[in-house]
């Protein structure tokens, strides 16, 4: 694994851990970068995806929608548990599936130029020697 790989498994699942811990904060305490709450999730899972995709390059992209997307409901029941004094709402999982379809998209191209990067790279060097360059 290359070292922006490592780099990338990182963040994603230090942002994984920021979101959670967040999400189950009460609200007052909880950081906010917007003022929407929704704009927050969507934030939150838009950068999670794209770590996700980045980290995580050859998981298919509907498991990575499933997972994310049973993330955001995990997130949404925790805030359900009376004593973390948060509301779990239907919106705010719509908002997360929303950013998750969202950085799935823009994250493809990316995605596929990393495919290519790594299937040139895995070609063996007597094969690099015999492909014509352009």
């Amino acid at each position: 694994m290359s070292a922006l790989r490592r780099m990338f498994v990182f963040a994603f699942w230090l942002a994984v851990i920021i979101a959670y811990v967040s999400a189950i904060l009460p609200s007052a305490e909880a950081p906010h970068i917007a003022a929407w709450d929704k704009l927050n999730h969507m934030l939150a899972f838009f950068t999670i995806t794209f770590l996700a995709r980045a980290a995580y390059p050859k998981l298919a992209v509907l498991p990575l929608f499933a997972l994310l997307a049973a993330f955001g409901a995990f997130i949404e029941l925790s805030q359900a548990v009376p004593f973390i004094h948060r509301d779990a709402e239907w919106d705010d999982w719509f908002a997360d599936v929303f950013a998750i379809v969202v950085g799935l998209v823009l994250a493809w191209p990316i995605a596929w130029l990393a495919k290519r990067h790594r299937e040139a790279s895995e070609l063996a060097p007597d094969q690099r020697a015999q492909t014509p360059e352009l």
